[in-house]
C-alpha cells in the first residue's frame, strides 16, 4: 500500500479511534469508584507507529502520518467535553511508544519470514521495505520554493483568504446592527470547503491538515465574538464541527475512489 493510501485510510479511521478512546464503555464496568486505565486510548496513538513500515522514506511517512495523528487528536479535543472516558499524559506517552514498538516488531517478523522463505535475500529486503517514490523526492530549495508551494497548496491559500474575510465580516457585524448576518452562512460554507478544497491541490494530506487548523482558529475567533453578545452562541460550534467532519469524510471518500479507479 502506498503512503498516500495509508494516510487516507488512517484519516478514515480517526473518528473510530476517537470513539474507542473516549466513548466506548468497558465490557465489565468497575465495581468500585477507583479509576480504571483506559486501554482503548491505545487506538488514538497508534497512527505515527505505522511509519515504520516505510523504512526507506521513514521521515516523510512520519511527517504525513504524524499530521493525520494530530488531526485525530484535535477531533478528540473538540469532543473531550462530551467524553465518557479520560486520557492521561502518561497514557499518551506510553501508548505512542508502544505503537512504534508493536509495528516495529511486526516489521522485523515480516522481514525475517521473507528472508527465510524467499530464494533471494535481496528480494526479501525489497519486499519488506517499500521503495521510495522517486517522483516525491525534492531538494530543499525546490520543496520550499514559492512556485511549488503555490501549485501544491493554492486551495489552502484561498481558503485562508476566505476565512480572513469571514472574520472581518464578523467583526463588522459585531460593531453594527445587521438584520441578516452573512457570517454564519460563510462559516458553514468554510466548514464544508475545509475538507473538499484540497482535492484540487497537489498536497492533499497537508491541505486537509492545514485547512482543519485554519478553520478551528478562525471559527473559534468568530465564536468568541458571538459569545460576547450571547453566552449560549458557542453551542453552534458543535454544528460547525459536524459540517467540518462531514466535509472531510466526503473528501476522503472521493479521494479514495479516484486513487483506486481513476489513477
Amino acid at each position: 500500500m502506498t503512503l498516500i493510501n495509508t494516510c487516507m485510510l488512517m484519516v478514515i479511521l480517526q473518528p473510530l479511534f476517537v470513539y474507542l478512546a473516549l466513548f466506548k464503555q468497558p465490557e465489565f464496568p468497575p465495581i468500585t469508584d477507583t479509576p480504571v486505565k483506559n486501554d482503548d486510548a491505545l487506538f488514538l496513538f497508534v497512527t505515527p507507529g505505522v511509519s515504520v513500515f516505510y523504512f526507506s522514506q521513514f521521515f516523510e511517512a512520519l511527517l504525513y502520518l504524524g499530521g493525520v495523528w494530530v488531526l485525530g487528536l484535535l477531533l478528540a479535543v473538540i469532543l473531550a467535553s462530551k467524553a465518557k472516558k479520560t486520557i492521561t499524559k502518561d497514557d499518551a506517552i506510553s501508548f505512542t511508544i508502544a505503537g512504534f514498538i508493536f509495528f516495529g516488531i511486526i516489521k522485523l517478523i515480516a522481514m525475517a519470514i521473507a528472508y527465510f522463505f524467499m530464494d533471494d535475500p535481496a528480494e526479501a529486503a525489497q519486499t519488506a521495505i517499500p521503495p521510495a517514490n522517486d517522483e516525491s523526492v525534492f531538494s530543499v530549495s525546490q520543496l520550499f520554493s514559492v512556485d511549488y508551494l503555490y501549485n501544491a497548496l493554492w486551495p489552502t491559500l484561498y481558503f485562508l483568504v476566505l476565512m480572513i474575510i469571514t472574520l472581518v465580516i464578523k467583526v463588522i457585524e459585531h460593531h453594527s446592527s445587521f438584520k441578516k448576518a452573512p457570517s454564519g452562512l460563510l462559516i458553514t460554507l468554510c466548514a464544508a470547503l475545509a475538507g473538499i478544497a484540497p482535492l484540487a491541490g497537489e498536497a492533499y494530506i497537508v491541505g486537509i491538515i492545514a485547512n482543519f487548523i485554519i478553520f478551528i482558529i478562525f471559527c473559534s475567533l468568530c465564536l468568541k465574538i458571538d459569545v460576547k453578545k450571547d453566552p449560549s452562541a458557542g453551542a453552534i460550534g458543535l454544528f460547525f464541527g459536524y459540517i467540518l467532519m462531514m466535509g472531510i469524510g466526503f473528501s476522503v471518500i472521493c479521494k479514495v475512489i479516484y486513487e483506486l479507479f481513476f489513477n
